[in-house]
This record gives C-alpha cells, sequence and structure tokens, in this order.
C-alpha cells in the first residue's frame, strides 16, 4: 500500500503543500493544520461547489515530469501481484513498464470489472488517477460519498487485507477511507487479522527544534506505532 511519501523523492508534493495556496486564501495556515480534508471542503464551500481550482492545482503539481524513484524501481522487481495507493500520480505503472511488467490500472468502478490479458500487476487507484483529476477524492463531501459512489473499492480493498500480506510504505494512516476499513477488519476478525507490515522513519530532531517540542513528537510517534498493533501492522523503524 504506497502512500504519498513514497512520490515525494520524485518531485511531487504531500497535501500540505497541494492545499497550501488554497489554504493562504481561505485565511489560514495550512502548518497549523492537520484535518487536511476539511481545508479543501472550505475551499468548495467558499466557491459554492465549484472544483476548477482544484482540479487545476492537481493538474498543475502531478503533470510535472518526474523520474522514478529508486524506490519505486525496487517494488516494480519484487513479486508483488498487488499494489494499493491512495496517489495520483502514475510512477508505480511506469516503474513496473520499465521493468517489462504489463501493469492493470484500475481507478473507476467499470475498472474492476475488466482485466487486461497476462498482466503482472494489479495497481488499484482507490482516491483516483491524475488523468481524471476533476475526479479525484480530494474533499469531504468526497469521502463522505465514497462509500457510495466506490464502494466496490472498500469491498476490494477489505478482501485483500483478510487475505493477503501488505506492506505500508511512504504512508501516514491519515486517510478516512482506510482508517474506515481497517476498523471494519478488525472488529470482525478481532484476535484473528492478518499480520501486515509498515515501513516508518525513525523521529529525528529538526534543525532549530527545542528539546520538548522534540520529546513531544516522539512520544506520540511511539503511541501511533503501538495503535497499528490493534490492527496487527507491525512498524518497522528505519533511519
Amino acid at each position: 500500500f504506497v502512500g504519498a511519501g513514497l512520490s515525494i523523492p520524485a518531485g511531487h508534493v504531500d497535501w500540505k503543500e497541494l492545499l497550501r495556496s488554497i489554504t493562504k486564501d481561505l485565511g489560514l495556515d495550512v502548518d497549523r493544520e492537520s484535518d487536511l480534508v476539511t481545508l479543501a471542503q472550505f475551499h468548495l464551500n467558499k466557491n459554492r461547489d465549484n472544483r476548477s481550482e482544484l482540479t487545476q492545482i492537481v493538474n498543475d503539481e502531478f503533470n510535472k515530469n518526474t523520474d522514478i524513484t529508486e524506490n519505486h524501481k525496487i517494488l516494480s522487481r519484487l513479486p508483488i501481484e498487488t499494489f494499493w495507493t491512495t496517489n495520483y500520480d502514475d510512477l508505480i505503472e511506469r516503474s513496473l513498464r520499465e521493468a517489462s511488467k504489463i501493469p492493470d490500472t484500475k481507478f473507476t468502478i467499470a475498472h474492476l470489472s475488466q482485466s487486461i490479458r497476462n498482466r503482472d500487476a494489479v495497481v488499484y487507484k482507490m482516491h483516483g488517477d491524475i488523468t481524471h483529476a476533476h475526479e479525484v477524492i480530494l474533499t469531504r463531501d468526497d469521502y463522505e460519498a465514497y462509500h457510495l459512489n466506490f464502494g466496490a473499492y472498500i469491498t476490494a480493498l477489505s478482501g485483500d487485507l483478510v487475505a493477503k500480506t501488505f506492506l505500508f510504505i511512504g504512508f501516514s494512516f491519515t486517510d478516512p477511507n482506510l482508517e474506515h476499513v481497517l476498523s471494519r477488519i478488525r472488529t470482525t476478525f478481532e484476535t484473528n487479522q492478518r499480520k501486515h507490515f509498515c515501513i516508518m522513519k525513525s523521529v529525528e530532531q529538526n534543525v532549530d527544534e527545542d528539546e520538548s517540542s522534540f520529546e513531544y513528537r516522539k512520544r506520540r510517534h511511539k503511541l501511533v506505532v503501538a495503535d497499528l498493533i490493534n490492527y496487527n501492522i507491525h512498524v518497522l523503524e528505519i533511519d
């Protein structure tokens, strides 16, 4: 399961940077906000549900010429048959093709009932694709209607989480959709959940960061790691 953290080294932005300009227009500071889905919704409310500016921002940020990262190349060489991602970019598909593999990319409901012959890997893009920037999942309205418009993806992801071992990489576990799916699996299977893994960077002190702020981030990180065990997700920390 690939999150935005894997695409940032290629030159793409995380959610905070994606929404920085519209947050400034709202008179808010994106660095002081944690609920980024609601920020996107505030912009939509202000513009009477007109998404044109949001769509333009997504187009501008994710249509840049970017190079495939070494991490993408490593993943594409491994015998991984299923990729899930919340990213809009095409780095996973490009890296698979560069490795002479055939990806079967799915980001609409219709895609789920179709298969590419002789495919090597399925790439589920549960929040949409840059080629359909106007339809990507971004605002609170999008998340709240997700089970109605993309419920089949929730079902497919639930099935994979039950039957397959996942490696979460570049993912922050703040996505409402994934949280819903994990919670449902936890309450259904209780102490019989499949074991999954997640790679996370150890907390390091930033330049000019005071000791109390650093200690606070370390404490919170430990609590997040401990909480993920409830979903049988084991964190592998790296420097």
